[in-house]
Formats: structure tokens, C-alpha cells, sequence
């Protein structure tokens, strides 16, 4: 019994077990009968997203080779064999010139003998500069831009170690109070001594990154108070002094100082100040020497904690505020308040006065020290260079062979331009092509068709922050068109052996001209002779004629149809064919060797 049970068993599997060509043979005449498509699509911005394309567009046409076959197995899962699509889809091909800033560091200045960062005051930057970008800038290409941006003192420099003189957090225990009765051993009063004196609180204020921030209590003061504080250290005698310290103000009144420092008498500089801006805002502001101050023009917040850093240089007598929300670690250019006053003073201390107009704020983390650097960190600095200074910038284009100023197809957007457009600067925002056509047209309004010029500006990138960029404008028209860095393009692809590939294939249909071209060049021949008037009666082919002729008049057709083929270009050239019927028929062809051939 068991004998038979095996018997049956193997014969079982004999009928029933599957051939593996089978399975082959089935895929192959899936694909051979699944329906043939031809199609345009033009990707869209979702598209772009599923490619995981930043940008919205390719970075070149081998990314789109590469990326796109998937894509369209995707959208387009049941085509068969010599299916085609024509995809749509944007194309970067870089910009018109390349242009961007080129900054200046200490090394750089050593080609004019400068030992600061920045030229000396009597150099001539401009003998220099191209020399210092052939060094710095590594295999230009011709008409390439650089802005060099650089400094220039306007005097003397002097090297410092950077150095902190005062480092005051008012940790002074628990108990709020007055704080010259807490911090005596810091703090005097030089005025109104008891009379509504400055107090002490046991909170503290922060900023991130700031090394006195967070760190024990803090101070209050109002404008009813009436004594003053001050707070003493080795004299500084030359170079810059900056003072620090987070505010918090509650109120703020008509303007007074509330803020400065000052020497062992009563020279006092770099007054700070702040007054209500008519609105309910702060306007801050700061007095070289003078208790008359000269205020920014930005309205800052009530109840929000700011880092004010003001300065007061001794050779030139000038006062420099900047109010912070967040640390910097370099010292930006621009202040939020400048003031000139007395120079030669000898600064020896930090102080703090109440009085009328003046705001109610809390206080804290005030520093003092002899370079912006040490403001904001406790770490041992190396030697810094310090002096008055301006800030310049000029372009450079490469001729092939050196750095030179610009070509005369060259224009640089200045500060009067911006402002005659009515922006400040380009930016992400605020798109170039929506202002130099116009601007352009105003410009130069004897442009003449096909003239060409490059134009440079600034642009203020959410993402990079400032930094010199530009296009090429050509008049068109009448108008000043921008070149575009991307552009809108095709790409073909078929779907062979079972996936997509690039193709080129060009697909023609047969115009009545081109059979009567067909009939004219062969007529004379006596293969053809017989069989070529349904060409000019009828514009089409018939069974008369074998498939072999007709391959035939099509290469030669392929040759007057794209003499200038480039190798390897593909045709699917649809003629009529008249057999029981008319039928429209589609033969391929490629072009090797310097000959079209059948595809």
C-alpha cells in the first residue's frame, strides 16, 4: 500500500508542478501584450517633492536620466513595450557669471605691510587688491566677479590684550535690599547718597551665550530715585572701552542717561539712555560726553530683556551704542546710536544714575573691558588690533589673465539706485526681476536691441545672510530681459525590455510634401517605377508595395528629413498604408555610423 501511495505522488507532481519557463513565457507575453501608451507629462511641484528635489528642478540632465525611470514606472504601471513619454521638467543650468564676495583676513593685509586687520591709513588699497585676489581665489574662470570687501583705518592702531575690568553679576546673598548696603565692597554712591537709592533684587536677568547672564540677583532703579552709583577699576588710559549690561525697562519717560562711564573726577562718557518713542516704545540713545543724547531710530519693547553694549574711544572722542537681542561675537558695524564728544579721557569707572525722565529697569551682568571680544566671553583672548576703521568694498572681474576693475558691460547697483527703487537691498523677499527691467530701462534708455549687460547687487538671503550676486540683462524688444538659471525642457523616454530609458526618438508622420519628395526621387528608378503614383495620387502607400521598399524610400527620406542628425538619433516615422483599408503603419530607425539603419 505504501508502494502506491509514492506512485501516486510522483505522478502528482508530474501534472501539477510548475515549469519555470512557464513563468518566463508568461511575463514576456504580458509585456509584449500589455497596452503601448505615448504621452506628455510635465512634472509638477509635488513631483518634485516625491524626487526629493529641494529645489523644484534638476541639477542636470544625467539626475533626470537617473531619477526619472522610476517616476514613471510609477505613473504608468501597466505600459507595455514601446511605450513612450515626453517628460516636462525644469532644468538648472547655472547662472550667467559667476559673482560673489571675496572678504578680506589678517594675511591678506600683509601684502601692503599692514599688521592690523585692515589697511593703514595712508596705503592705497587698490594696489594691492588684485594681487591679493589672484592668491586667494583658486582657478577663476574668465569674466568671473569677486567684491572684495575690506578695511581701512582711518588712524593709528594699537595692539591690546583683551581684558575685562569689570565682571559685576550682584551676587549678593537672598535678601533683597538697597545695594550699597549689600555691595559696598563694589559700589559707592557718588550722588544723593540714601535718597531714593538704587536697590537690590534677588533675581537675575538672562541672554543666552552672554557670560553675566543668569548668575546671582540684579539691580532696580526708577525715576524717582535720586542717588547714582559707581563702580571703579585700573584705569584705561588709551584705545576703546566698552561697557555692557542686560536691561529690562518697565517704564521709560521723556529721556535722561541712566548709564556711562566716567573717569576718577567727573568726566562722564558714553552716557546711555532711553526715552519713550510717542508710541509706548524705547528709543535708545547715547551721549559721547554730553548729557544731550543722540537716539537710534528703532523702537525697542517694554518688558523685554536687551544687551546694550556702548563704547567710548579715547583718541577720538567718539561714543557707539549697539542694542542687542541675541550675542554677538563680533561687533556689528552698524550702531543703533553714534555721538562725538571729548577725546583724551581716562575712563576708571562704571556708574548708574536715577532721575527724572529717566525709565524703571532692572539691571544686570554689566561688564567693562577694552575689546568687544572680551565683552562677550570669560576665555583667555589672544592680542587683538584695535583702531578706527572703514568699511569698503570694490569689484574685480577676471580678464583670463588678472584680476582688473570691471569691463564697461558691467553695472553695480549702488545705495542711491536701491534707494531710488524704494528697497534697501535684494533679497529673498525681494526679487531683482521685479525691479531691474524698469530700473534699467530708466538707466540707459538709449539701449540698443541685443546690447548686454551684467549687473551686480546685494542680496539678503534668508538662509546666507548678505553677499554680492547678479545676472546678465539683455534688451529685447524694447525691454531689459533677465537670463534665466533655470529653464523649461523635455526629455523622451521608452519603456523597453521592461523598463524605462532615455530615448530620442523623434516620432514623424508623412506630410503629402514628403511623399510627393518620396515619388519624385524614385520614379526614375525601375524597381519603382510601376508602383510609385500612389504616392502623389493617393499620398500614401499600397500593397503593391513590399516592406522592403518601403524601408528603403524612408532611409533615403531620413537624410532630407535631418540631414545634420547627430549618431545615435532615432526617428518612428508613421506613413499611411493602403491594404484592404488604410492602415497607419510605424517603422524605427537610428542613425550609425554616419548612416540611418532599421531600429
Amino acid at each position: 500500500m505504501k508502494k502506491i501511495i509514492f506512485l501516486l505522488a510522483i505522478v502528482g507532481t508530474v501534472f501539477v508542478g510548475c515549469n519555470p519557463l512557464d513563468d518566463i513565457n508568461d511575463q514576456v507575453d504580458a509585456q509584449e501584450n500589455a497596452p503601448r501608451g505615448h504621452a506628455e507629462y510635465t512634472l509638477i511641484a509635488d513631483d518634485y517633492d516625491t524626487l526629493e528635489l529641494t529645489y523644484g528642478s534638476f541639477s542636470s540632465e544625467e539626475d533626470a536620466k537617473t531619477m526619472l525611470p522610476d517616476f514613471l514606472a510609477d505613473l504608468y504601471p501597466n505600459w507595455g513595450q514601446g511605450s513612450s513619454v515626453l517628460v516636462g521638467y525644469d532644468l538648472y543650468i547655472g547662472n550667467a557669471f559667476d559673482i560673489r564676495d571675496y572678504n578680506l583676513d589678517q594675511d591678506d593685509y600683509t601684502f601692503s605691510g599692514s599688521d592690523g586687520l585692515g589697511f593703514n591709513s595712508d596705503d592705497s588699497p587698490f594696489d594691492y587688491l588684485a594681487d591679493i585676489l589672484a592668491t586667494a581665489v583658486e582657478d577663476p574662470s574668465v569674466g568671473d566677479y569677486r567684491r572684495a570687501k575690506y578695511f581701512q583705518y582711518t588712524g593709528d592702531f594699537i595692539v591690546v590684550t583683551p581684558t575685562v575690568s569689570v565682571d559685576e553679576n550682584f551676587d549678593y546673598g537672598t535678601t533683597a535690599g538697597d545695594l550699597t548696603a549689600f555691595g559696598s565692597a563694589n559700589w559707592e554712591a557718588h550722588s544723593g547718597a540714601g535718597s531714593g537709592p538704587v536697590g537690590y533684587a534677588t533675581s537675575s536677568l538672562s541672554m543666552a551665550d552672554y557670560p553675566s547672564s543668569d548668575i546671582g540677583g540684579s539691580i532696580t532703579i526708577d525715576a524717582d530715585g535720586s542717588e547714582d552709583i559707581s563702580s571703579y577699576f585700573t584705569e584705561i588710559s588709551s584705545g576703546n572701552v566698552y561697557a555692557s549690561a542686560l536691561v529690562n525697562l518697565s517704564t521709560v519717560g521723556e529721556g535722561t542717561y541712566s548709564f556711562h562711564l566716567r573717569d576718577a573726577e567727573f568726566g562722564f562718557r558714553a552716557r546711555v539712555g532711553a526715552k519713550d518713542d510717542g508710541s509706548g516704545n524705547i528709543l535708545f540713545g547715547i551721549g559721547a560726553s554730553s548729557s544731550t543724547l543722540s537716539y537710534g531710530t528703532t523702537a525697542f519693547d517694554l518688558n523685554t530683556t536687551y544687551l546694550l553694549v556702548s563704547s567710548y574711544n579715547i583718541e577720538t572722542g567718539v561714543s557707539n551704542l549697539h542694542v542687542l537681542s541675541t550675542v554677538e561675537t563680533v561687533e556689528p558695524t552698524t550702531p543703533e546710536a553714534t555721538n562725538t564728544g571729548d577725546s583724551g579721557t581716562v575712563i576708571s569707572g562704571v556708574s548708574v544714575r536715577q532721575g527724572f525722565g529717566g525709565p524703571t529697569a532692572t539691571i544686570d551682568g554689566v561688564r567693562v573691558a577694552n575689546t568687544w571680544s572680551a565683552i562677550m566671553s570669560n576665555d583667555v583672548l589672544e592680542d587683538e588690533v584695535v583702531g578706527d576703521k572703514s568699511a569698503f568694498e570694490a569689484y574685480f572681474e577676471y580678464t583670463g589673465t588678472e584680476w582688473a576693475s570691471p569691463s564697461d558691460n558691467f553695472y553695480v547697483i549702488t545705495d542711491e539706485d536701491f534707494q531710488s527703487m524704494g528697497v534697501e537691498s535684494f533679497g529673498s523677499s525681494v526679487s531683482p526681476e521685479d525691479y531691474l527691467s524698469t530700473f534699467l530701462g530708466l538707466k540707459f534708455p538709449y539701449a540698443q536691441e541685443d546690447d548686454m549687460l551684467n549687473v551686480g547687487y546685494n542680496y539678503n538671503s534668508s538662509s546666507s545672510g548678505s553677499g554680492a550676486r547678479g545676472n546678465l540683462y539683455t534688451f529685447v524688444d524694447g525691454s531689459w530681459v533677465a537670463y534665466q538659471s533655470t529653464i523649461a525642457t523635455t526629455l523622451q523616454f521608452g519603456f523597453e525590455n521592461g523598463i524605462w530609458v532615455p530615448d530620442n526618438t523623434i516620432r514623424y508622420s508623412l506630410t503629402n510634401a514628403d511623399y510627393t519628395y518620396i515619388h519624385d526621387a524614385f520614379i526614375g528608378d525601375p524597381e519603382y517605377a510601376g508602383i510609385v503614383a500612389t504616392l502623389t495620387g493617393y499620398y500614401n502607400y499600397d500593397y503593391n508595395w513590399s516592406e522592403d521598399q518601403v524601408t528603403t524610400t524612408l532611409l533615403y527620406f531620413l537624410d532630407h528629413l535631418d540631414p545634420t542628425a547627430e549618431e545615435g538619433q532615432k526617428y518612428a516615422i508613421t506613413y499611411v498604408m493602403y491594404d484592404n483599408g488604410t492602415n497607419e503603419l510605424t517603422e524605427t530607425f537610428i542613425k550609425e555610423g554616419g548612416v540611418w539603419i532599421e531600429n
